[in-house]
């Protein structure tokens, strides 16, 4: 009994890290700027914020939240990342 007890403990601490550091849609945004600067494009980094902001979707699954940038509907190359814990982790990212 006292294992499970502590184990919904540390689980309830957990779900309730995870959903407070949930990060926001401005802060992928920002991610993604920071990846196209850090790969060496700074001209593109600097016209990213509007593109990616207005191009990406969001699913929210209160632990967690999936990040899609699309930007146009018929191509089939796009970048996802999940953001969990004030990070982000890429899950796709278009071919080369």
């Amino acid at each position: 009994m006292r294992k499970r007890l502590i184990f919904s403990a540390a689980l309830l601490l957990f779900s309730l890290f995870a959903f407070s550091s949930n990060p926001t849609k401005a802060d992928y945004v920002s991610f993604v700027k920071d990846e196209f600067t850090e790969e060496g494009h700074p001209f593109i980094g600097m016209f990213t914020s509007p593109l990616v902001n207005t191009f990406t979707t969001k699913q929210n699954f209160g632990l967690f939240t999936i990040y899609k940038t699309k930007f146009d509907e018929k191509d089939k190359q796009y970048m996802q990342a999940i953001g969990i814990f004030n990070n982000f982790y890429w899950i796709h990212t278009p071919d080369k």
